[in-house]
């Protein structure tokens, strides 16, 4: 692995550590690459150090003297403590990172009261600048440290040192594990997606299913008023369906508001009346936060279709549909009512099997109620309830719930 200290921690950071631990502790501190040598420019620099460093063969002097102790450090696996060319106090600590020696951190810069306790480097000629005013000078005005505060720095550099390495690797594996949980989650994404457009495609396709056949049987009605010569009724119930196909030629979508669908059943509502007069009759109750839910576009006036054709029409006297709509504190409510002649528990069973059945059958009995029940399905999952109570002679009740929390699927 061929990586370096800057590739994990940026100059920034060093730096400011740098700068926070030579406040804090009177050191010099310097980040140096394997070879030794300085990475910037470090922080609280004796001039003594500095003068050294200035020069091409001090600067090379130093990074040699840090490259041996590094090696000392690797090789006895702690800090190393050493007396440096120029006869100056320095601490090597080496920093790893997955196992690999990727660069050290040096302090120091002071001298000990008893300097002979650490090896020195002897294999240099001596700096002839150290020979100088200029060097004495600078020298005198070095730190003088104890054993014990040197050995204490050296032990809390090593730990701040290994703990930052640990932090970084910690938040480089934290990087990765998010990296790869992205690529899980995009590619959970994407079979979302597939299957959110296989619906969609079964949602289209129900969709095409619902249209015709609401509207053949609104135009055979019109027909057969204008083969019994009612005009006034065939051309109230023209105006009322032209009103919905206006409407839903210019607004076709998968989902509507439950206001709109309303529109659509309140004008189907009024061409039944007209077409059967005194056999239908209707009530519509709405709390108005309700008006605002989303539902499957046409899902709910097929519903009142069948109730009136199934339900309703083979009655004699007919009979009265009543559609509520309603809320609770943590649902929303739609109820189909009629009091027309009901089906026995053989019947309703039937019917409650073919609303289960996944895939479509070739029997068109009860495609309306069952592309509702199917498309509320897709739309709001298992936050969508559909329910039927039937009893002979005394009509159906289809009773929908979505709880108020849900998510549209789509």
């Amino acid at each position: 692995m061929d990586i370096k200290l800057t590739d994990i921690l940026t100059e920034e950071f060093l730096e400011k550590f740098q700068d926070s631990f030579a406040f804090a502790t009177g050191f010099g501190v310097v980040f140096v690459d394997l070879d030794g040598n300085h990475i910037g420019e470090g922080s609280n620099f004796s001039k003594f150090c500095s003068a050294i460093n200035k020069t091409e063969e001090g600067a090379s002097y130093c990074a040699l003297t840090n490259r041996k102790a590094i090696n000392l450090a690797i090789k006895t696996k702690k800090a190393s403590i050493y007396v440096c060319h120029a006869g100056l106090i320095n601490i090597e600590i080496p920093l790893t990172y997955e196992g690999e020696y990727i660069g050290a951190i040096t302090a120091g810069q002071v001298l000990c009261s008893d300097m002979d306790t650490y090896p020195k480097d002897t294999e240099f000629k001596p700096l002839p600048w150290l020979d100088t005013e200029e060097a004495a000078e600078y020298f005198s005005n070095i730190k003088i440290l104890t054993r014990q505060e040197i050995e204490a720095t050296a032990v809390s550099l090593e730990n701040i040192a290994n703990y930052i390495i640990q932090n970084t690797m910690y938040n480089k594996l934290q990087e990765k594990l998010a990296e790869e949980r992205q690529k899980t989650l995009e590619y959970e994404k994407k079979q979302i997606e597939m299957e959110h457009h296989l619906k969609l495609a079964e949602l289209d396709a129900l969709q095409k299913q619902v249209t015709p056949h609401f509207i053949f049987n609104v135009i055979s009605s019109i027909s057969r008023l204008i083969s019994m010569e009612e005009y006034s009724s065939a051309s109230n119930m023209l105006n009322s369906f032209s009103q919905m196909l206006r409407y839903s030629l210019s607004n076709i979508r998968s989902k509507i508001t439950l206001e709109q669908e309303l529109n659509y059943i309140q004008n189907y509502l009024v061409i039944q009346k007209n077409r059967f007069s005194e056999r239908i009759d209707y009530e519509i109750m709405a709390d108005n936060e309700i008006l605002s839910l989303m539902i499957p576009y046409f899902s709910l006036q097929p519903l009142a279709e069948n109730a009136i054709e199934h339900g309703l029409l083979p009655l004699e006297n007919g009979g009265k549909l009543k559609l509520n709509f309603s809320t609770t504190s943590s649902l929303y409510c739609i109820e189909i009512i009629d009091n027309g002649i009901g089906m026995n528990d053989k019947k309703l069973e039937e019917v409650k099997k073919i609303l289960q059945i996944d895939r479509d059958t070739c029997s068109t009995n009860h495609i309306g109620l069952k592309n509702c029940y199917r498309r509320f399905k897709l739309m709001y999952g298992e936050n969508a309830t559909f329910n039927i109570d039937s009893k002979p002679n005394e009509g159906t009740r289809i009773y929908i719930t979505i709880s108020r929390n849900a998510d549209i699927i789509n």
